[in-house]
């Protein structure tokens, strides 16, 4: 198992996470997360895992107080399901009084040479707005920012990265003597990013939660301890189970056989979807047998995490592919026939959203 903000590999071990990098279990918290599962699967199927904070939000959502939600966006790919995730959960906390901010880095794409000009890594981000509304976001609620072009972005890195010191930069991230500056600087932009909603132009000194893959842990890390430093309030964050690949792995946006993105033609998706990665006996008699495993299977995971919001529905799939009622074939065929549902439905959001990008844009 290896984890940092650069890369994900090999079988992740949960509990390891939690004590490694120092987060919290959210188990002790299931008492006060019932308006949060009654909104959303990715609480009530114990799909988020692990928190850092999260009682103050709680609290603001309980006491009815101002709060904000941040979670953002690399522009260096398309949409996939695993992004997905980080809306679904902005969107619970927006129906509870969470007030939305949205960074799109063209800084990290191009830093990081997922692009071959800021430029481009700017126009690609301008393009994503429309897809990141569509996916249901309330615009009175949201503020999407474009890192190079947000005039609030630059004075808070300016003032973060002077309370600082490149070593610790080096000891949180891992960077080389090798690796460019801008990498080094990317951190203080990312921490901007993280605190950007309470500075005073905006929502003021409110509490913060911040949806992340425990990857992203290190930037977070670096925005709570500069928050103390201009007496901002320390950012929270949540930790989801990474979504597998199609083929195994984790999914990632630079592989495009391991994810369904939200821009596939309907012929792409099925043809992955067919391919993908299941639970399955080796043969269909062998599955009616002795039944199959839903827990490795990808397919599964798309039903679990995004497609069946109905418990019962849920429960009942995965009774059924244990004890061999169900077979592979039919779980595929009517994943694909929901996310056809779904891809449908959304490239229609799109189009109608292009025209509310100035709604929401902060610049």
């Amino acid at each position: 198992m290896a984890i940092d903000v650069d890369k994900v590999e090999g079988e992740i071990d949960y509990n390891k996470v939690i004590k490694e990098f120092g987060v919290e279990s959210v188990a002790p918290l299931k008492s006060r997360l019932k308006k949060l599962e009654e909104i959303s699967l990715l609480y009530r199927r114990g799909i988020i895992f692990a928190h850092r904070d999260l009682n103050r939000i709680l609290d603001a959502i309980e006491k009815k107080e101002n709060f904000a939600v941040l979670t953002g966006f690399n522009p260096s790919a398309p949409l996939h399901f695993g992004n997905k995730m980080f809306i679904d959960q902005a969107i619970a906390f927006q129906k509870l009084g969470g007030k939305v901010y949205i960074p799109l880095s063209d800084d990290e794409t191009y830093v990081f040479g997922k692009s071959d000009s800021l430029k481009e890594a700017t126009e690609r981000a301008y393009n994503l707005i429309p897809k990141i509304l569509a996916l249901g976001l309330d615009e009175d609620k949201t503020k999407i920012f474009i890192s190079s072009r947000c005039k609030y972005v630059y004075p808070l890195a300016i003032e973060l990265s002077r309370r600082t010191t490149l070593s610790t930069i080096r000891a949180i991230f891992g960077f080389k003597d090798s690796d460019n500056p801008g990498k080094f600087f990317y951190g203080i932009i990312q921490a901007a990013h993280i605190l950007l909603p309470q500075i005073d132009e905006l929502e003021g000194r409110i509490p913060t939660v911040v949806p992340i893959g425990i990857d992203q842990d290190p930037y977070i890390r670096l925005a709570r301890d500069l928050a103390e430093k201009l007496n901002f309030i320390k950012p929270s964050s949540t930790n989801h189970f990474f979504m597998r690949g199609l083929r195994g792995g984790k999914m990632s946006g630079s592989k495009k056989e391991s994810a369904i993105f939200l821009d596939d033609d309907l012929s792409v998706v099925k043809e992955k979807i067919m391919n993908a990665l299941t639970g399955g006996a080796p043969t269909i008699e062998e599955h009616k047998k002795f039944g199959g495993n839903p827990e490795k299977c990808v397919v599964f995971e798309y039903f679990k995490f995004h497609l069946v919001e109905d418990d019962k529905e849920l429960e009942k799939i995965y009774l059924e592919c244990k004890h061999g009622e169900r077979v592979c074939g039919d779980c595929k065929k009517e994943c694909f026939e929901k996310l056809a549902k779904f891809l449908e439905s959304y490239k229609e959001k799109v189009e109608k959203a292009k025209d509310r990008v100035e709604k929401v844009l902060l610049e």
